[in-house]
């Protein structure tokens, strides 16, 4: 047996996991836990790494049409009838990335003196440079350069990204 990629309707991947569980298909639903901002605060979110779409261990020949047509899917990657497999390399791969929760970590390759833009947040587009980690492992601090000034702030790792 091979996986497969599974197309779902949206924000469907619980429920279609749940369907097909109940059939003992081998289903694998990755997740990512980010911060989010919501209603101007940032909160753990937990949501579907390949929003649309999940991973089914399965036979094509004799459950194929089951799952084609359980609720909230959408149809299987490939041809019709004939999907086309995910290398198990590639499921291995998402699954070394994932806690004991079962939820992946992303790992930032940010480091002390890259250079680094906000990308969110009252300071979205300002440039600084990575100065370094704090305790809590979800803020850092960056060196901001303006105008004839430089400043230290303290700011959430996710809304961060490389140059």
């Amino acid at each position: 047996m091979n996986w497969y990629a599974i197309y779902t309707k949206q924000k469907q991947e619980d429920r279609v996991e749940e369907n097909l569980s109940r059939a003992s298909i081998e289903l694998f639903n990755p997740k990512l836990k980010r911060k989010k901002l919501i209603r101007g605060k940032y909160e753990q979110v937990i949501q579907p790494f390949f929003p649309c779409y999940l991973f089914a261990k399965f036979e094509p020949e004799k459950q194929y049409h089951m799952i084609k047509y359980t609720r909230g899917v959408r149809g299987i990657i490939g041809n019709p009838g004939s999907p086309w497999p995910v290398d198990e390399e590639i499921i291995e791969i998402i699954r070394s990335r994932m806690n004991e929760d079962g939820v992946i970590v992303i790992r930032h390759d940010i480091k002390v003196g890259d250079k680094v833009e906000i990308t969110e947040g009252p300071l979205a587009g300002f440039v600084g440079i990575f100065e370094r980690e704090m305790k809590d492992r979800d803020r850092v601090i960056v060196l901001l350069n303006t105008i004839e000034y430089q400043a230290r702030v303290e700011i959430e790792k996710e809304v961060l990204k490389k140059r």
